[in-house]
């Protein structure tokens, strides 16, 4: 009984329920262990995007699962005018996606893999509903530049319902990470770097430093499944 006590001491327990899904899950938490991190890297995909069957660049996701139904969440405006999407796993596998949904006001896309990913774990769904952040240390993994994956740590210097921003670091291809707290639950997407006019010349500057990220706030899961149900209806009715 004793060491009953103190597991559950060691651990979080999430549960997760709507009108069609129940879900439990169960997280080691520790000084040490961070529960972001670990979802954050385990769920990471690279979104590869075709133009004319060429490959025209990338961008970050994230597989996360409600219930049995798996799909992954990326930047609208990565996928936004492409014919084309190719998910990329770690371990190299390609798996074509198609895109459900994009909201272009929030940036938020919903992707439907058309196979099954064999290494990617996805993380149960639930975002972090928190008005207030400030001063949390949040993380993401994704793909900047040529890079095959970094995991990167940021500090919220300002909250807002729709916005965060964050002291970190960002690339071209980092967008459509999803930030983790340290519960393992979804923050929001990366969405941008700042552009600033440099005082001395006058010219634009990015500055990598300073992150905005879209909260997924009202990214909710019985949104999700009403998506990913009306994709099923489509299948089945394709008329």
């Amino acid at each position: 009984m004793v060491w009953f006590f103190i597991m559950l001491v060691a651990c979080q327990v999430f549960y997760y329920e709507d009108e069609t899904t129940k879900d439990i899950e169960i997280a080691k938490v520790s000084q040490s262990y961070n529960t972001g991190i670990s979802k954050a890297i385990d769920s990471s995909v690279r979104i590869d995007l075709y133009d004319d069957g060429f490959r025209d660049g990338h961008g970050s996701g994230n597989l996360f699962r409600i219930g049995s139904r798996h799909f992954i969440i990326t930047a609208a405006h990565v996928v936004e005018g492409y014919d084309r999407v190719i998910v990329t796993e770690q371990n190299g596998n390609m798996v074509p996606a198609k895109v459900l949904w994009a909201n272009l006001h929030s940036d938020v896309a919903i992707l439907l893999p058309l196979n099954a990913l064999r290494d990617t774990k996805p993380s149960s769904y639930v975002n972090n509903k928190n008005k207030d952040l400030d001063g949390k240390v949040l993380h993401f993994h994704g793909y900047p530049s040529e890079h095959d994956g970094l995991l990167i740590q940021g500090f919220v210097s300002s909250t807002s319902y729709s916005t965060i921003i964050m002291q970190s670091n960002a690339w071209f291809g980092a967008s459509g990470s999803m930030v983790f707290d340290q519960a393992g639950r979804a923050v929001g997407i990366v969405h941008a770097i700042t552009l600033e006019l440099n005082p001395f010349y006058g010219g634009p500057e990015f500055i990598e430093t300073i992150v905005v990220v879209n909260r997924v706030y009202d990214l909710q899961r019985k949104h999700i499944l009403g998506i990913l149900r009306n994709e099923d209806s489509k299948s089945r009715n394709p008329n």
